[in-house]
């Protein structure tokens, strides 16, 4: 009979074969940390792609008011600033484009949503990315004016 602390029954548990309970919880560690790595730089890379997106809508807002000063009104659609007034009588106040087509979208390569209000209102139009997923929105500085 061996006792349970006998050499010979050390002798049998080491030589079994598998992971202590130690070792796996280390790689599960191991595994949580990079995964919280990679969380982290995914929250950090929506962050920066939300700055660039305010600092594309407020340069667009600079466009919309070269354009309104330029032709005397607002466009009516955003490619109006790639492509001239859509009314021929604003045309001939009309000189060289104001913005390209990639100025016109996010950093998620998405077109900003951009509406005019009517004459006089404040502010004189809306403009807002959809952001990443479609469910926010991020407004320009010019149409949060009240």
């Amino acid at each position: 009979m061996t006792h349970l602390f006998s050499p010979m029954r050390k002798r049998k548990l080491s030589n079994r074969s598998g992971f202590t309970i130690i070792e796996i919880m280390i790689v599960f560690m191991i595994i949580g940390i990079i995964a919280a790595g990679a969380f982290g730089g995914m929250r950090y890379l929506q962050r920066v792609k939300e700055s660039t997106t305010r600092t594309r809508l407020a340069a667009v807002d600079t466009m919309i008011e070269q354009y309104h000063t330029t032709v005397g009104e607002y466009p009516t659609e955003l490619q109006e600033l790639v492509d001239g007034p859509s009314k021929p009588q604003l045309q001939k106040r009309w000189g060289e484009p104001i913005g390209t087509q990639d100025e016109l979208k996010d950093a998620w390569q998405q077109e900003f949503v951009y509406s005019a209000a009517p004459k006089g209102s404040r502010p004189p139009y809306e403009l807002y990315s959809i952001g990443s997923k479609g469910d926010a929105h991020i407004y320009s500085p010019r149409s949060q004016e009240a």
